[in-house]
């Protein structure tokens, strides 16, 4: 048995609070990543999901100046449907990365691969809290961490931080939460954007 291979690394993600994401943030010096980093904060949402939303996915709301936006979506990865919101600190973000842009409605809202967020979130990290090795405890997948995480210490409705998440929530708790979306927005508005806005 001496040949085994070495025993994996585990995957720490850093204990974010809202305070250190701003911080971590405010040392982006560009304003896609910046955007990108709020919009996983504020909304719960994986890097591929936020990744893949189009103009379209927005232009409505968007163009009205509706605080906080939502995101009325399917699940990339498990196909679930699912809302969730971004607040006015994120929005604040979106504004700016979208300014002199041509758009349309198939117009991608961030025009990077996920390998380049990656490698950027990298760089940030190390600047952010020094050398690490391994995998990026600051990674975009930390931020939607965080979002569970603030939510939980909270007290918000577990059944909520999920939906929002997109994550499969058993179908007879769904049926006895019988929001419309606006419901919904101002359940985000109230119990949400507040602990999730640095």
């Amino acid at each position: 048995m001496r040949n085994r291979p070495p025993a994996r690394a585990i995957y720490k993600k850093y204990p974010w609070t809202i305070e250190e994401i701003g911080k971590f943030i405010a040392l982006m010096n560009n304003i896609q990543y910046k955007c990108i980093a709020a919009c996983i904060v504020q909304s719960g949402l994986s890097i591929s999901d936020l990744l893949g939303l189009r103009y379209g996915d927005i232009k409505d709301e968007f163009e009205r100046g509706v605080v906080p936006l939502c995101l009325d979506l399917s699940r990339k990865k498990t196909n679930i449907p699912f809302l969730t919101f971004v607040g006015s600190w994120a929005l604040g973000l979106l504004k700016q990365q979208l300014m002199d842009r041509p758009l349309n409605d198939d117009t991608p809202i961030f025009m990077v691969t996920r390998r380049a967020v990656d490698s950027y979130f990298r760089r940030v990290g190390v600047k952010f809290g020094g050398w690490f090795s391994g995998r990026n405890p600051y990674s975009p997948h930390s931020l939607r961490a965080a979002f569970r995480t603030i939510l939980s210490d909270h007290k918000v409705d577990p059944l909520y931080i999920e939906f929002w998440m997109g994550h499969k929530v058993p179908e007879q708790q769904i049926v006895y939460v019988s929001k419309s979306r606006e419901g919904w927005r101002e359940t985000y508005r109230v119990q949400a954007e507040p602990w999730l806005t640095p």
